[in-house]
């Protein structure tokens, strides 16, 4: 849902002045162009709430299964937390892209062989599902 409102959002913004440019014969109503504006800028709103939930389900993750430092679920909740109030915390979905970044670059160091400090067990370790037994 991100991904895909990210990529439309600018399609809806610039649909008005790219076919008042292309056609001639189109009848200029700046109607359409306030709605084409007022679209994208939802569109834009509802990527971040997407964004929001990307980032808290990949931090469930990190903490169910200890793939990565307990520190980046932890700063992912609260980037998600910021990504889904944007409209109150105007940097908040600058938060989620630098944490996105971030991971993405943790992932990269392990793959190369740098390996990731974990708090948990290693991938491919076997783990036990309850932790009361």
């Amino acid at each position: 849902m991100f991904i895909t409102l990210v990529l439309a959002g600018p399609a809806v913004e610039i649909v008005y002045p790219a076919t008042l440019a292309r056609f001639e014969n189109f009848r200029a109503d700046a109607q359409l162009g306030f709605l084409s504006l007022a679209l994208s800028g939802w569109m834009y709103r509802f990527a971040l709430a997407g964004m929001s939930v990307l980032i808290a389900a990949a931090s469930v993750v990190v903490l169910g299964t200890g793939v990565m430092p307990r520190w980046v679920a932890l700063v992912g909740f609260v980037a998600a937390l910021f990504a889904l109030l944007r409209f109150l915390i105007p940097l908040g979905g600058m938060l989620g892209l630098v944490w996105v970044l971030a991971v993405s670059a943790l992932m990269l160091l392990a793959g190369f062989g740098g390996g990731v400090p974990t708090a948990g067990p290693t991938a491919g370790s076997p783990r036990r599902l309850n932790r009361d037994t």
